[in-house]
C-alpha cells in the first residue's frame, strides 16, 4: 500500500507544478504586439505539453486502480475491502478528470482523498491484525 501512496503523493506533486504552469501561460500579456505572437505559440505549445502529459497521468492512474484490485483480492477484512473499493472509485474518477486534462483543484483534491484513504485503509488493517494478535 505504501507504494501506492507513494505513487499518489508524486502525482498530486506533478498536478500542482502543471496547474500553476498553466496559469501561467494563460495570464494576459503586457508585452508588445510583436511578441504576441510568440508568446501565442509558447502558450499553444504549453498547453498541448499539459495535455498530453494529463493523457499520460490518466494511464498512470488507471494502472494504478489495477493495482487497487489487485490488494482488493489479497484481502480477508470485510472493512480493508471496503475501503479499497472505495478508492477504486476515486481513483476512477481522477481517472476521468486527467482525460479530460483537468490538472486543477478538483483533480488534486481527488488524489488527496486517494492517499487520505489509502492511509485509512493501512490504518485499519494494521488496528485488526494488532486485535488479531498477528
Amino acid at each position: 500500500m505504501k507504494s501506492i501512496a507513494i505513487k499518489s503523493i508524486a502525482y498530486i506533486a506533478v498536478y500542482m507544478a502543471m496547474t500553476s504552469f498553466t496559469c501561467l501561460a494563460n495570464e494576459p500579456s503586457n508585452k508588445k504586439e510583436n511578441g504576441d505572437e510568440a508568446i501565442k505559440e509558447n502558450v499553444q505549445q504549453a498547453l498541448k505539453q499539459h495535455g498530453e502529459k494529463a493523457q499520460s497521468l490518466a494511464i498512470e492512474q488507471d494502472e494504478l486502480s489495477a493495482d487497487v484490485q489487485d490488494l482488493i483480492d489479497e484481502q480477508t477484512d470485510a472493512e480493508v475491502i471496503g475501503i479499497l473499493r472505495e478508492i477504486e472509485v476515486i481513483m476512477a474518477d481522477a481517472t476521468d478528470l486527467l482525460e479530460q486534462k483537468n490538472t486543477g483543484g478538483a483533480t488534486i483534491a481527488t488524489e488527496t482523498e486517494v492517499i487520505e484513504k489509502i492511509f485509512e485503509a493501512a490504518k485499519k488493517k494494521q488496528q485488526n491484525q494488532k486485535k488479531d494478535g498477528g
